[in-house]
């Protein structure tokens, strides 16, 4: 099956109407057997093993075997269309992977949560982890501290966790929540978000009023002024190493923080050069992905706190946003008063550069945690979800590419971390004659080497 083929199926199934996922939609549930009842797609999707005319490129499913070489967790932090994402995902779910989708609060007023919104999330089964973001800003809780006299940011995070409870999250099934976000003014220490700031409002969330649980949630650490497409990395440079020499801080988080995410989303510039290698592509999103990391590894001994907070929590977050403007397309406002400080990496390519774009992502970051043990995320994968119609596509046809990225993106990580054989190439495709890991020629695309020259402390 050629991948004309296979975008063609993707298109077309997308479109059909899906439902929440029940034990019936996980092959492990109802065995081999099931297969007999599946229709053609279902069973390309299942791997039913001669259903489809075709064999399996790294050997059958043996469902009788024992599972999960990776006890795996997928973050998605979303600005829309988070029902489409997690309805595409539950059809394609891997057996390993427990998928945190996070909700964002109303657009009015950044403090108030979608009180249905997880209810929906939870509806998909329980693999399915709803995520209540805590936007910070002049319209989120910075507002909220504000905005009273003697208010402070550990006041704020108790009240967001008062609101989770009030809309019916469950801490005990893993529900959580996500801080959006620390960025450049932590770094450098400076308001709004100081690092003082930054651990008093994760205190707050995670102990509440002192009386129930710790509820570890997420960190993320923003892409302003951290694009794959900066042309000077000096400041970044300096300011992340301040922030990595900081003990006080990284000891300070460790108990409150499950998961420490960094905004990485790659740029299609910079990886689809014409003529490359698999290898090549991976080298290089994997100097951006894993930048912040390996600053910490090859530090001094003052950044060993750092170190062990980040061996165990940090993942990327990479770029599912399509098509996606790159940050010097994007107006200057009020909002993004300077290049660099708002959007993602640029992915205005065709959809199906796209689709081979968020597979070699995960392929990436799955094989980092297979070669850089301890310092890579094992088990441990992120994506941005934005979905913006740059392209001014036609509703169905629009509705059907975005569903094709989301299946490409729940594909990858099922075959690359979601099963008991699972291995970072089958992200690329688990089918005979499918491989997603082909690249691009992008017009004008070329690798850079100042993220790896930007990862070594003393340069």
């Amino acid at each position: 099956m050629n991948r004309k083929s296979v975008v063609l199926a993707l298109l077309c199934l997308t479109l059909l109407v899906v439902v929440p996922a029940t034990a019936a939609d996980d092959p492990a549930a109802g065995g081999a057997g099931a297969c007999e009842t599946m229709n053609v797609l279902e069973a390309l999707e299942a791997e039913c093993e001669g259903r489809t005319g075709v064999g399996w490129a790294l050997g059958q499913r043996d469902y009788q075997a024992p599972k999960c070489r990776l006890n795996a967790s997928a973050l998605f932090w979303t600005a829309n269309d988070w029902v489409l994402l997690a309805q595409e995902l539950a059809v394609r779910q891997g057996e390993c992977v427990h998928y945190y989708i996070s909700i964002p609060p109303l657009a009015a007023n950044k403090t108030v949560l979608r009180v249905l919104q997880d209810d929906m999330i939870r509806s998909f089964g329980r693999r399915f982890i709803p995520v209540a973001e805590v936007t910070l800003g002049d319209t989120g809780w910075a507002k909220w501290v504000k905005d009273v006299p003697g208010r402070t940011w550990f006041d704020a995070g108790v009240e967001m966790r008062k609101r989770m409870v009030d809309a019916g999250y469950d801490f005990s099934r893993g529900e959580t929540w996500l801080l959006n976000e620390a960025d450049r003014s932590t770094r450098r220490d400076e308001a709004p978000y100081t690092r003082q700031a930054i651990r008093n409002i994760v205190r707050g969330l995670a102990v509440g009023n002192g009386t129930g649980r710790v509820v570890p949630g997420i960190v993320e650490l923003g892409i302003q002024y951290s694009h794959q497409s900066m042309p000077d990395l000096s400041d970044l440079k300096q300011g992340t190493k301040s922030l990595l020499a900081d003990a006080d801080f990284w000891n300070d988080l460790s108990p409150h923080v499950a998961f420490f995410a960094r905004e990485a989303y790659a740029d299609a510039r910079y990886w689809g050069v014409a003529g490359s290698s698999l290898h090549e592509r991976e080298e290089h999103l994997n100097d951006y992905f894993m930048h912040f990391v390996r600053l910490a590894n090859d530090g001094p001994a003052a950044v060993e706190p750092a170190r062990l907070f980040l061996r165990d929590r940090f993942l990327p977050f990479a770029n599912a946003t399509w098509p996606a403007r790159s940050p010097e397309e994007i107006p200057l406002s009020a909002v993004c008063p300077e290049v660099y400080v708002c959007g993602h990496g640029w992915t205005k390519v065709p959809l199906d550069q796209m689709l081979a774009f968020v597979t070699e992502e995960v392929y990436a970051v799955r094989n980092s945690a297979r070669k850089e043990h301890g310092l890579g995320p094992d088990g441990r994968i992120g994506f941005s979800w934005q979905p913006t119609n740059n392209f001014n596509l036609p509703p169905a046809e629009w509705d059907g590419a975005k569903r094709a990225v989301a299946a490409r993106i729940a594909g990858a990580l099922r075959d690359s971390y979601g099963t008991h054989d699972a291995a970072p190439k089958r992200a690329c495709g688990s089918l005979v004659d499918e491989d997603w890991c082909t690249g691009a020629d992008v017009p004008g695309a070329f690798f850079t080497e100042s993220w790896a020259q930007a990862a070594r402390w003393d340069d």
